[in-house]
């Protein structure tokens, strides 16, 4: 066997330690040193399909590579970011965990709370709500793009649209689009010399319940998670399964006296809950005989606090729905001015 295959074949071996069995980098390293020497030294031999599924091996093996190292790229990117609290309290973003909270992570981890709840508020989908402003110039060439849009597509006009989009003033020209019809409508628009805003909209059962726009909200978040929530988390904890409610946003959901009464007895809460009760956090009093939390209860009870990462907003996920860049006022022209000008100011 050639030197360059066989050292081929000790990086697929090195690869193979490190990105799909998460190995310690100098062991990956070990073992593709040692794969090269045996491939090399021995002189295996290869007929034709040991060379094509190596191969393949090697292309699957790089590829896999190439994706987890721009992963780790763009997660190394993340920093701080300033964001506020609903009562307007600013403060950096991510927080890591602090006192007891740290322990309770721990606590979190043994009791195998992974199992049945999840740690991430997930969209289903997003729409599109397309604002367009027209000026006197061209409110007439606005109105027929508007017009143009809607028999093409099939959409109906309402609000200040339907009474013919009056010039200086934002009006929604369409709701709820998918990406090619708010695609559609921003291009007419922006033809016929309109200003335009896109505002996007995400939708899902996690989100929050909104009778119009998300009427299958459950409350779970103020907005979806994203890879900054996980900035100090090792390893994140998303989980996979709910049987029980996602805890993404628990610490903003709940309160102390209402946590310990779920680790007691989560039946208090919820009847049909198939949550099982964690008596062992708790311990019984000598005095009174009710049951009091031990130093883990309250070390859980104060990690669950800390998770509000659908919370607080973020430049990647606002929580105002829908949310856009900006509502820019157009300009006016000095041609435009000059026509604005009252007769008794251009006697002056």
């Amino acid at each position: 066997m050639t030197i360059g295959l066989s050292f081929l074949l000790g990086l697929l071996a090195g690869s193979v330690s490190y990105f799909m069995l998460g190995l310690w980098w100098p062991v990956a390293v070990l073992l593709g040193l040692f794969a090269w020497l045996a491939f090399g030294l021995l002189d295996v031999k290869m007929d034709s399909t040991f060379t094509l599924l190596g191969g393949m091996l090697l292309v699957f093996c790089v590829s896999l590579s190439g994706m987890l190292i721009r992963a780790n790229d763009q997660l190394s990117g993340l920093q701080y970011v300033d964001t506020q609290d609903v009562d307007g309290t600013e403060f950096r973003y991510p927080v890591p965990l602090l006192g007891q909270a740290r322990y309770g992570e721990k606590i979190y981890k043994a009791s195998g709370c992974a199992a049945c709840h999840t740690q991430q508020v997930s969209h289903e989908g997003v729409s599109l709500d397309v604002k367009a402003m027209a000026s006197e110039k061209n409110l007439a060439a606005v109105q027929e793009a508007a017009s143009r849009f809607y028999k093409l597509t099939g959409r109906k006009a309402s609000g200040g649209a339907a009474l013919g989009l009056p010039a200086g003033e934002w009006e929604t020209i369409v709701t709820g689009a998918n990406a090619a019809d708010a695609s559609k409508a921003r291009n007419f628009l922006a033809a016929a010399g309109a200003s335009v805003d896109v505002q996007v909209r995400f939708h899902g059962e996690d989100l929050m319940y909104n009778d119009l726009q998300n009427p299958e909200g459950r409350n779970w978040g103020r907005r979806r998670s994203t890879a900054r929530d996980y900035l100090f988390a090792e390893p994140p904890m998303l989980g996979s399964v709910r049987i029980g409610p996602d805890l993404a946003n628990i610490g903003a959901r709940y309160n102390r006296d209402m946590l310990m009464s779920i680790l007691l007895d989560p039946k208090t809460l919820k009847k049909d809950s198939k949550m099982p009760q964690h008596g062992f956090l708790f311990k019984q009093a000598e005095k009174d005989g009710q049951r009091q939390p031990t130093r883990e209860a309250e070390a859980l009870v104060d990690y669950l606090l800390s998770l509000k990462s659908a919370h607080y907003p973020l430049p990647e996920a606002p929580v105002d729905q829908p949310f856009t860049s900006s509502l820019p006022t157009p300009v006016q022209t000095p041609a435009e001015t000059a026509d604005t000008v009252k007769p008794d100011e251009a006697g002056k």
